[in-house]
């Protein structure tokens, strides 16, 4: 199986995971998809991961340990403080980083790596709005804003733009930065301030990958 097939099959399902959330009030789709399709793509690069020492290489050890971290967190986030669920996930933003310092220390750098940490990153947007949303802290706009990279992946296929070679978004690092950190604000800010903050990070977001959505038209 090709990556480009996983990511858009993993998108999918995100999406319908989104969609019975937002409809339906299910938390648990989430949860499951992003399970099995990590797991399936790992099955998918076994014979990749098998030839790094030690098996699955240091890098990607610590992307997994990110994403369980993240299941974890979303999973069991119902009895904790808001101020533990806070630092579960900023552990997990935190040790970001830490896998691309390993990949390129140790040489282990793989297609299947890079691909793992992006998908934790879009999926920790997706899961904290997917909080935010359950809490009745906003409405269901932030599912989409959360979903975002998922919805970018789909557009690009049924556009036909999925293998153009566009140029950089810019801007694209520290909004994705910001809106991770007006994600995190609902634990700890007030709602007067973390509310506005989601809005205003939210509109950021969907801006860059609109950008980037017009960089890949013109390529």
């Amino acid at each position: 199986m090709k990556d480009k097939t996983w990511v858009r099959l993993h998108a999918a399902l995100m999406l319908t995971a989104l969609t019975a959330l937002g409809q339906a009030g299910l938390w648990w789709p989430m949860l499951g998809v992003s399970l099995i399709t990590f797991v399936w793509l790992l099955a998918a690069h076994a014979p990749t991961l098998r030839q790094l020492r030690p098996i699955g290489g240091y890098a990607n050890w610590v992307t997994l340990a990110r994403w369980a971290l993240l299941l974890y967190a979303a999973y069991s986030y119902p009895q904790w403080s808001d101020y533990i669920v806070f630092l579960l996930f900023l552990t997990v933003i935190i040790s970001d980083g830490i896998d691309g310092y390993l990949a390129r220390r140790y040489q282990q750098s793989t297609a299947v790596g890079s691909l793992l940490d992006v998908e934790t990153d879009a999926l920790m947007s997706a899961l904290l709005a997917g909080i935010h949303y359950q809490e009745d802290i906003v409405g269901g706009w932030i599912l989409l804003a959360g979903g975002m990279r998922y919805g970018y992946v789909w557009l690009l296929y049924l556009l036909g733009w999925e293998n153009h070679k566009g140029a950089d978004n810019p801007n694209a690092r520290w909004i994705g930065a910001t809106f991770i950190s007006v994600l995190m604000g609902p634990f700890i800010a007030p709602e007067w301030l973390s509310v506005p903050a989601l809005v205003v990070g939210s509109l950021l977001v969907t801006y860059s990958f609109g950008y980037s959505l017009w960089g890949q038209r013109k390529a």
